[in-house]
């Protein structure tokens, strides 16, 4: 275990959006971790810069609704003060659309539908020489659960995409966006599965359960053993 005590800030919406493999990569490596549900805080008592990394996980609601749901505004400020001093910040899902949104991208719901379960991405050619290149399909399937996406921001490098949106991972300096999750663990999906219902059953779901259920177990050891490489390496890049 690598003794470096550096200090890590999770952000999460709900608390079941935990950092999972991400999580662990950074507690194997000795880093201090703090975990704070954002709609049970108040984020004014939050030093954007003090973190030496930030991570922002996902949740059911779209940046676009900041009239309902003000702490997304403070969000975005807390990743803009990041992005100026350049300092590691990483967004999964909401927290990919937040860095889009503080670097000046549109986001807003997608035209292809909610892309949900399992289906692949394809690593660009940029993002084979970055640490991306661990969750290439080539190597694993990747879990998706999603109807917001957003446009490239400005400066952006497009490391992955999928058939259904083309902005899956995207890197600007220090700062790691990631509208796939490749950090998920099988026990935290079993709870979304029971959470987000009204998506996976019924008469008209847009995945059945039962085949969710199916593909994770078919699909998550690779993803897991992926992630890890993928998380390690983004976090030895920058001395984390």
């Amino acid at each position: 275990m690598s003794e470096t005590g550096k200090g890590a800030l999770v952000l999460t919406h709900i608390q079941s959006e935990g950092s999972c493999s991400l999580g662990t990569a950074l507690f194997d490596r000795g880093a201090r971790i703090k975990t704070l549900n954002i709609p049970r805080i108040d984020l004014n008592d939050i030093d954007p810069l003090r973190p030496d990394i930030l991570v922002l996980m996902g949740g059911p609601i779209g940046v676009y609704q900041q009239e309902d749901y003000p702490f997304l505004k403070q969000e975005i400020e807390i990743v803009r003060k990041r992005l100026e001093a350049d300092k590691p910040t990483i967004g999964v899902c909401l927290g990919a659309q937040i860095i889009a949104a503080a670097m000046g991208a549109d986001v807003y719901p997608g035209d292809n539908g909610s892309e949900i379960g399992w289906n692949p991405i394809n690593i660009t050619d940029e993002g084979l020489e970055t640490p991306a290149r661990h969750l290439d399909q080539a190597h694993t399937n990747m879990f998706h659960w999603h109807g917001d996406t957003f446009d490239l921001p400005e400066g952006a490098t497009l490391l992955a995409s999928s058939d259904q949106y083309q902005n899956q991972i995207f890197e600007r300096g220090n700062t790691l966006g990631l509208q796939c999750h490749p950090e998920v663990r099988e026990n935290q999906l079993q709870e979304w599965f029971v959470m987000f219902t009204s998506q996976i059953t019924g008469k008209n779901p847009h995945v059945k359960i039962g085949d969710l259920r199916s593909q994770t177990k078919n699909n998550i050891a690779a993803l897991n053993r992926q992630a890890n490489l993928f998380f390690n390496e983004w976090l030895n890049q920058r001395g984390l």
